[in-house]
């Protein structure tokens, strides 16, 4: 009787380290960081053309919407120049910690070449940014993006308000009155809808 039966040995080759990528280039970081910002700025503007016009009834205004983005994309690249200055403060310590690291913020002389192209990144991107802020194409484009996706969203709106007279909460019928007064919301928000898209056409 055989009670151990030998494995067949399988050959899974010969370890070899992989191949170092280099890591990006600062100017590619930057470009990457452009358009992480971009479209950061451009759900800001979104959500608040939402809740400008939902919420508080303010008609549909290009110029002040060019003028949202503007705003917006300053704030980045207002944010991402203190993270610089930040950056280049703990850079002024760290040469004098030799070490491992105690904590995530806690940085050491081992850290000084990362931390240094970390602030040369923010600091690009906070150039970068600041010229697309008064840049009329990018700022253009932005808006347009920022407008489709704000029309978009409340046809979502309208649509759902539609499904809700099929399928009543608690599927209780309307009363005459609940009705005409939901059909009279809904006229609306569709009137509504057809002026914001004749004023995007002009």
């Amino acid at each position: 009787m055989r009670w151990f039966r030998r494995r067949r040995r399988v050959n899974v080759g010969t370890y070899t380290d992989p191949i170092p990528v280099p890591p990006p280039s600062i100017e590619a970081q930057i470009e990457d960081g452009v358009l992480v910002s971009l479209s950061a700025a451009r759900l800001a503007v979104t959500n608040r053309l939402i809740v400008r016009s939902l919420r508080d009834g303010q008609d549909y205004d290009e110029q002040k919407l060019r003028l949202r983005v503007t705003t917006e994309i300053q704030k980045l690249a207002s944010e991402k120049a203190k993270d610089a200055k930040r950056i280049r403060k703990v850079l002024e310590t760290v040469g004098d910690k030799p070490g491992a690291a105690a904590g995530p913020d806690d940085f050491r002389a081992r850290d000084a070449k990362t931390l240094k192209r970390r602030a040369k990144v923010s600091e690009g991107l906070a150039e970068r940014l600041t010229e697309l802020a008064t840049d009329p194409d990018t700022v253009g484009d932005i808006a347009e993006r920022a407008h489709r996706a704000f029309l978009d969203e409340f046809a979502v709106s309208v649509a759902t308000g539609a499904r809700s007279f099929d399928d009543p909460a608690g599927g209780a019928p309307l009363s005459a009155m609940d009705r005409n007064a939901q059909l009279q919301g809904l006229s609306e928000d569709l009137d509504e809808l057809e002026r914001v898209r004749r004023a995007a056409a002009d």
